[in-house]
């Protein structure tokens, strides 16, 4: 009865550790997106990552990032709100674009894995590129300022 209560014991806290560490993943972290309390949904792009026992990169053919970003539609906020981009693993280096119609580009600086959008109405779609030991994954997410 004892050693059958270890046993079980010792998988749990296997099958906790392997939860967390997450060594056979195939795919980078999901980013969490959020504006204040409001979740903002987000487009995984192209992406490469190396797990413990398999690896590779997956490329999502999309024509344009702003195309990307149209599998949702844009999230409300607020003129000068502040978008908070947290990973359940932290990337070593994360970078981020606004794109402003189809062509219009800017680098977006990030502090405290913190955007602060525009005060100017309009839609903002949002291109981030992490980077982690294991590799790197590509996400869109974009927001109305009303």
């Amino acid at each position: 009865m004892r050693k059958a209560l270890a046993v079980s014991n010792i998988i749990a806290v296997i099958a906790i550790i392997l939860f967390i560490i997450q060594p056979f993943r195939t795919a980078p972290p999901t980013p969490n997106v959020t504006a204040g309390e409001v979740s903002i949904p987000t487009t995984e792009g192209s992406y490469c990552w190396d797990g413990l026992l398999s690896g590779g990169c997956v490329d999502k053919a999309y024509s344009s990032v702003v195309a990307m970003a149209g599998e949702d539609q844009p999230t409300s906020v607020s003129p000068g709100e502040k978008i908070t981009v947290t990973f359940k693993k932290k990337p070593q280096q994360i970078g981020a674009e606004k794109w402003v119609g189809k062509e219009q580009v800017e680098s977006v600086s990030m502090k405290d894995h913190t955007i602060v959008v525009p005060d100017q109405k309009g839609v903002y779609v949002y291109h981030l590129v992490a980077h982690w030991k294991q590799g790197d994954g590509s996400y869109v997410f974009s927001v109305e300022v009303k």
